[in-house]
């Protein structure tokens, strides 16, 4: 039997209370060593470490900004989805090295296809540190890029994610267009009145939710109210319809609309459509719009179920981690 276990163990001849006192000092001088001898063992770099050797596929948002393009880590991509980065500033510099630097290969994406591959300029602590914030002591990395128009997202590596197809006919994409126009935006919330107010975008993406590619419709209105401002009327600023190919023809599969009584809600915008986990369907990306602070890089993608895109993931960090 150890001396500890003797002293631990009661006896006719020791009260509780005493052993009580003995088990808090054995306690204290525990916290005392543990101060002076700290555990050898880094367990958040060790998780950090054991990570990054697996070299994952890695999703990335490209921020535009007076101080040039650069290109954020999000997540992780791979059969299980996409997977929020969370590292240790250890972590992060490890990252730094091993993912950003100069030279550094990403494939950029327009909507849903891969264009050329393009290369980092530097790394965030390549040199004297590529960025910093007001009142942030620790933030992103990010690498300097120089991105073709419309490119919203990036993947590290040279190898794209596969492509889906994204063929429509002009005809088609023509009359799908007016009854968008003519019946489902109206009983989405814009009417016709209003509709010569709005600005239309329209994005064809290669998604595999069905046979037909996905189509993408934004209605803006330009008018320019402070995010959370109490609505005149019921009717939206923003309004994006996701289109997709049943029996009948195409149909709304998600509808994101500021409506609320109690006030409006973030623009979206439309970043991409990429098949992130490689099971055949691309799922899709929107962020938050430019002009909302601190908002650049909320992510949030919708996975095709059934019939229509439910949520699936969603970032809302920012670039300063603190």
């Amino acid at each position: 039997m150890s001396i500890l276990s003797r002293i631990l163990r009661p006896s006719r001849a020791v009260s509780t209370g005493a052993v009580a006192m003995c088990a808090l000092s054995l306690a204290a001088c525990d916290a005392v060593k543990g101060k002076l001898y700290p555990e050898a063992v880094d367990r958040g770099w060790q998780s950090d470490s054991t990570l990054l050797a697996a070299s994952p596929a890695v999703l990335m948002r490209v921020v535009r900004g007076k101080e040039g393009t650069r290109a954020v880590p999000l997540a992780t991509i791979d059969g299980k989805g996409v997977r929020t980065l969370s590292l240790t500033p250890r972590g992060w510099r490890a990252l730094d090295v091993q993912l950003l630097y100069e030279g550094r290969r990403f494939v950029p994406y327009r909507g849903s296809e891969p264009l050329g591959a393009i290369v980092s300029r530097r790394g965030m602590w390549e040199g004297a540190t590529l960025d910093s914030l007001p009142r942030c002591s620790q933030m992103l990395p990010a690498a300097a890029v120089a991105v073709p128009d419309g490119v919203e997202l990036l993947t590290s590596g040279s190898k794209a994610l596969p492509v889906r197809a994204n063929g429509l006919a002009t005809g088609e994409l023509d009359r799908v267009l007016s009854v968008v126009s003519l019946l489902v935006a109206p009983s989405a919330g814009v009417p016709m009145s209003k509709m010569s107010r709005y600005r239309r975008t329209v994005q064809v993406v290669g998604t595999g939710a069905t046979a037909s590619p996905t189509i993408v419709v934004t209605y803006s209105d330009p008018q320019e109210l402070p995010e959370g401002a109490l609505r005149m009327a019921e009717r939206p600023r923003q309004l994006v319809l996701v289109l997709d190919k049943g029996a009948y023809g195409y149909r709304p599969s998600l509808t994101l609309a500021d409506v609320s009584a109690a006030g409006l809600t973030p623009r979206r915008r439309f970043l991409g459509a990429l098949d992130t986990d490689g099971d055949g369907r691309a799922e899709l990306f929107f962020g938050l719009g430019e002009s909302i602070e601190r908002g650049e890089l909320a992510t949030f993608s919708y996975r095709f179920r059934g019939d229509a895109w439910i949520a699936d993931w969603e970032y809302l960090r920012t670039r300063c981690l603190g």
